[in-house]
């Protein structure tokens, strides 16, 4: 299953967004990120497994900031 990284606008965002995810039947969890520290300031982002349109959709619909969404390799 493909995975991607949201990055949120701070580690609280990340943390409680897997926790939606998670409730929601997503296997999710917040990892550092290396890539984005410097472009964005917050240094973790969520691993999502699954529908990413639909892993976007619930956390926007719940209020959390998405920064950018990515790939992983």
């Amino acid at each position: 299953m493909k995975q991607h990284v949201i990055i949120t606008g701070t580690v609280t965002y990340a943390i409680r967004g897997r926790d939606i995810l998670r409730t929601e039947g997503f296997r999710a969890k917040v990892e550092r990120n290396t890539v984005g520290i410097a472009r964005y300031g917050c240094g973790y982002g969520i691993v999502v497994a699954g529908n990413i349109d639909k892993a976007v959709e619930i956390l926007t619909k719940s209020g959390i900031k998405i920064l950018e969404v990515s790939p992983v390799n």
